[in-house]
């Protein structure tokens, strides 16, 4: 009786644990994290989808920066029309309602579209100082069409490796997780904390180490190149009317500086905006007992993917000019259309 008594103590020590685990199974919270996801979705695939088809109707438009920002709006688009999935998981209290493959599928895609995003960033800000801080010639030397087509294919290869680790290496599995009650790794595995931790150190540090060495040379290349150009003008102030065109010259390229700064200041907004949302949630998956604020911190990394619409369509220059012509159903205002928007102009307009 007394072996029977301490196995039963065992047993009810062993179970302690399990019953203090944290579970998020507050319906109040879910309704809520699921309405946040519903309303970023809608929203994230309105606003991508506007940026692809402003790059679609307009040349102006395709640069090789513009590549980049193009497949920033695809990862983005892509998570808008998977969060659906976790919007079901969220409102079904008795578990995922139907076969546990599109929850798996839904997991791959978020982590995916979430590191791709990271990673086209840091791509973003090497193009943003090659273009600042190289000639005109090495720029275009290092973004022709197929090394671009590389790059792009890149981001996505990288990022779906990093999606497909526990189907690779067996560290965790993918699909509805009971803990938090959404499409995601499955912390009921018993190496559910290694997969975390491998996502934190790939998704976080080597993207985030690239894009602030990048931002900081293209800073300071800007601020020596500005106090060379005053030394310059001071000094041309003194010489005779026969420099004139040789002036003219440096003013051209001076603008076109500028114009290049004021995009890269731009994206850099971008850029700003996706690390203070992803930042609360790589924390939270090292922190220890974080786990209640991590759906809240999945909410925020995922409101990223409808702020960079409005940063392009309020802060760049090109993309508020023919995002507002789409808005306003104005398309003959678009600057350099392209030609499916010629000819589909010509086909409809009135003889």
């Amino acid at each position: 009786m007394a072996n029977m008594a301490e196995n039963d103590s065992l047993s009810q020590t062993l179970d302690e644990p399990l019953t203090n685990e944290f579970r998020f199974d507050d319906m109040n919270q879910r309704i809520v994290v699921a309405c946040l996801f519903a309303l970023i979705s809608a929203l994230g695939t309105v606003g991508n989808s506007l940026v692809i088809v402003a790059v679609i109707l307009s040349r102006k438009l395709r640069t090789a920066t513009n590549v980049f920002v193009v497949n920033l709006s695809l990862a983005d688009l892509f998570t808008s029309l998977i969060l659906p999935w976790n919007v079901v998981a969220l409102l079904s209290p008795d578990g995922w309602p139907i076969d546990g493959a599109f929850c798996a599928v839904a997991a791959v895609v978020l982590f995916t579209c979430v590191s791709c995003s990271v990673y086209t960033l840091a791509a973003i800000a090497i193009n943003r100082f090659v273009i600042i801080t190289r000639p005109m010639h090495k720029y275009k030397t290092y973004y022709s069409k197929w090394k671009l087509v590389v790059m792009v294919i890149g981001t996505w290869g990288i990022s779906f490796f990093i999606a497909t680790i526990p189907l690779i290496f067996g560290l965790g599995e993918l699909g509805y997780d009971v803990k938090y009650g959404t499409c995601t790794h499955k912390t009921s595995h018993h190496l559910s904390d290694y997969y975390s931790m491998a996502q934190s150190l790939l998704i976080y540090p080597i993207p985030m180490t690239t894009i602030v060495v990048c931002y900081i040379a293209v800073f300071r290349h800007v601020r020596n190149h500005a106090k060379n150009i005053t030394e310059q003008s001071d000094s041309s102030s003194t010489q005779s009317q026969f420099t004139h065109p040789v002036r003219r010259e440096s003013s051209h390229r001076q603008s076109i500086s500028r114009r290049q700064v004021e995009i890269t200041k731009n994206l850099f907004y971008v850029v700003c905006a996706f690390f203070l949302c992803i930042t609360p949630y790589c924390a939270a998956l090292v922190i220890p007992k974080s786990e209640p604020f991590i759906p809240w911190a999945g909410a925020i990394i995922l409101l990223n993917s409808c702020i960079n619409p409005v940063i392009y369509a309020t802060k760049h220059p090109y993309f508020k000019q023919v995002i507002k012509a789409i808005l306003c159903c104005k398309l003959s205002s678009i600057p350099e259309p392209s030609s499916c928007l010629r000819s589909s102009q010509t086909r409809w307009k009135p003889r």
